[in-house]
């Protein structure tokens, strides 16, 4: 018996069992278990600072809008100030623009349109109403009330309205003098 193999038997009511493969996947779970709380915590420290740098960014940016909102307001006092101050020699310069943007040649050129071959105009009194209208009162020589007519016939057909006549006389000559208002509307 020499060569003989021991064998160890446990006949205990509770044997030991093999408790490697037991220790080898708790071991195996903990480090899972501690790596993925290693992730997870850098993940939330990570979200947790983008979250605060996002907080004191929309701090800087709503300052900014309360600065912005702020310089708008004085900016707008300065406009309206400046408006006000400013606001004679603007309407003074607007006018004068206006008075040489109008088409005066179209007008003029209508009226010498408008005038039969008898008829001719003494005086000429216009005056601008707003940006694309103007008033227009003159005086015309007529030869006799038909050429009258043919003007204001002729002027109705052309681009002037509220045409009225105010006075009319007979001059030393026999002619007619007739006083005409209307109004001439250019196309903007």
């Amino acid at each position: 018996m020499r060569n003989a193999k021991r064998v160890s038997l446990n006949l205990a009511s509770h044997p030991l069992r093999n408790r490697r493969l037991y220790f080898l996947v708790l071991s195996l779970m903990v480090i899972l278990l501690l790596g993925l709380s290693y992730l997870t915590g850098n993940l939330y420290l990570g979200a947790r600072s983008k979250a605060k740098e996002a907080r004191a960014s929309i701090s800087d940016i709503e300052k900014s809008i309360q600065v912005a909102q702020r310089k708008g307001k004085e900016l707008k006092l300065k406009v309206e100030e400046l408006s006000k101050k400013h606001r004679g020699k603007v309407d003074l310069v607007n006018d004068i623009i206006l008075r040489k943007s109008f088409s005066w040649l179209k007008l003029l050129g209508n009226l010498e349109t408008a005038l039969p071959d008898s008829s001719y105009i003494v005086s000429l009194v216009p005056r601008l109403l707003d940006d694309s209208r103007m008033e227009v009162k003159f005086r015309v020589i007529s030869r006799n009330l038909d050429h009258l007519l043919k003007l204001i016939n002729n002027l109705h057909s052309l681009e002037f309205n509220n045409i009225r006549i105010d006075n009319e006389e007979i001059n030393e000559r026999g002619w007619l003098l007739s006083e005409i208002s209307l109004s001439y509307e250019r196309n903007i």
